[in-house]
């Protein structure tokens, strides 16, 4: 297995990217913490603190509304910012009192469609935690007919309505931070990970070392595919592993790990997903689901490199068939048939955003599950096919070209 590995570095681009990837691991948390930028308004103006004081005076500034978010904590920021004459003083005064608490009540009360909305239109926020079921309704009805299942609509707004509340609202601004570094770390890990699977069978062939491999024998090929297999998947969970750590000491160990317990709708953008997740459980999904859709796509690349053994003829053919989706999950050129499988692909699994915010409904059996469980499982029904026979084929490749020059 270590001998395969080896193979990986006398590909320069393996290598190139590889190191990439502990770049991009390090500098993007950097970057984005770098360009936070937070707002005091204690003093009725306007000041700027940008970057790691940003982040750390946002966390202080949270602390003033932490905890159970409540309909009678909304309310009085509400009448509070009712009685403030109307312009950014109102703004500002709201926003150094009750942080957080005016975007929460514009998410939840801005109809679709609508680019801004005065807060001061809500009599009252009592009705707060049935809004995510409105503005859901209202976002399947701007997707068109058809485009949702009537079966499907009652289950998302069934799953809408089992999000647990109240929500609790702590500070969570690294999160954004984090995942946003981690989409970039994976996409290339995900080069990585297409560069290898796609050499994995054909260096031999491409280093005539072919004829001497067929002296071994079947059984001895398909072990060697085997082996060739587990550095692979050795190399790129190392990697995985090592660059994802990096990033999330880097967050954690500057900002904090605070929001852990808090549901995901507190998130900015998050308040009409249905999933019922905590941050922290989203974070744990989200690694698992990324890690395997890593592999997966790794695999797929490993099985067409496996029949062709060429490596820039299945570098072409497996890039465009995982990569492709994400071009083609929301193009109007696709039936929406399609775009229901398309959405499920693993090269949608890298970003929380690509699966949490589909409201497709998936039949698993007899149960019905949203698409990040799908996700989970072709990724899974990939790996298992690749890992199973792309050395099988590799064999049989390599038998057939030496029965042919013989």
């Amino acid at each position: 297995m270590f001998y395969e590995m080896k193979k990986f570095y006398k590909t320069t681009a393996v290598l190139i990217s590889f190191v990439l990837a502990l770049l991009f691991a390090i500098c993007m948390p950097i970057l984005f913490i770098h360009q936070y930028t937070s707002c005091d308004y204690s003093t009725g103006e306007e000041v700027i603190i940008s970057g790691l004081k940003g982040l750390k005076y946002q966390k202080k500034q949270l602390e003033k509304v932490s905890g159970n978010l409540s309909t009678d904590k909304l309310n009085k920021a509400l009448t509070f910012y009712k009685e403030q004459p109307k312009g950014n003083k109102a703004y500002f005064k709201m926003e150094d009192k009750y942080p957080k608490i005016l975007s929460l009540l514009t998410d939840a009360y801005t109809p679709y469609g609508e680019n801004t909305f005065d807060v001061t239109r809500i009599s009252n926020a009592n009705d707060f935690y049935t809004r995510n079921i409105e503005r859901v309704k209202e976002k399947m009805d701007l997707l068109g007919n058809g485009f949702i299942s009537t079966n499907e609509r009652e289950e998302v707004l069934n799953k809408a309505d089992n999000i647990s509340k109240p929500y609790s609202l702590e500070f969570v601004d690294q999160w954004t931070i984090l995942i946003k570094s981690l989409l970039f770390v994976y996409i290339v890990i995900i080069l990585s990970a297409i560069l290898i699977s796609n050499r994995l069978f054909s260096f031999e062939k491409e280093n005539n070392m072919d004829i001497i491999l067929n002296s071994a024998g079947r059984k001895k090929l398909i072990s060697i595919g085997f082996q060739k297999n587990l550095a692979m998947i050795t190399y790129l969970s190392l990697e995985f592993i090592l660059c994802t750590a990096i990033t999330t000491s880097i967050v954690f160990g500057t900002i904090g790990i605070t929001g852990w317990n808090s549901q995901i709708q507190i998130l900015p953008q998050f308040f009409t997903f249905i999933y019922n997740w905590s941050i922290g459980e989203m974070f744990i999904y989200y690694l698992i689901i990324a890690w395997i859709c890593i592999l997966s796509i790794a695999f797929i690349g490993a099985l067409i490199n496996s029949m062709i053994q060429e490596t820039y003829t299945s570098l072409i053919i497996s890039s465009f068939l995982m990569i492709s989706p994400i071009f083609l999950r929301s193009s109007s050129l696709v039936s929406i048939a399609i775009q229901r499988y398309i959405y499920v692909q693993p090269i949608n699994g890298i970003s929380p955003l690509y699966f949490i915010d589909n409201l497709f409904i998936y039949q698993l059996g007899s149960s019905k599950v949203l698409s990040s469980c799908i996700i989970m499982v072709i990724a899974i029904i990939y790996f298992i096919i690749g890992i199973i026979f792309s050395p099988i084929l590799f064999s049989r490749r390599i038998n057939k070209k030496i029965q042919l020059t013989s």
